[in-house]
């Protein structure tokens, strides 16, 4: 499970577009996002850092929480 902090996403179109994005990187990854908190939560067998990179070439500012 990796679990990010996530700053910028103001609507359901940001919360989609991450979701897509993770999901193009394993289409079996269960994504949930709790757009109010932040929070992203990926369960997937992807790197840690290849999540947070994704969302971050996406624009969004993103820190992996332990």
């Amino acid at each position: 499970m990796v679990t990010l902090q996530v700053a910028g996403m103001g609507c359901n179109s940001c919360v989609n577009k991450i979701t897509r994005a993770v999901l193009a990187l394993d289409q079996h990854a269960k994504v949930i996002i709790e757009r109010a908190s932040g929070r992203v939560e990926v369960e997937s067998d992807l790197q840690p850092e290849s999540v947070r990179e994704t969302i971050e070439r996406l624009g969004f500012s993103a820190e992996l929480i332990a």
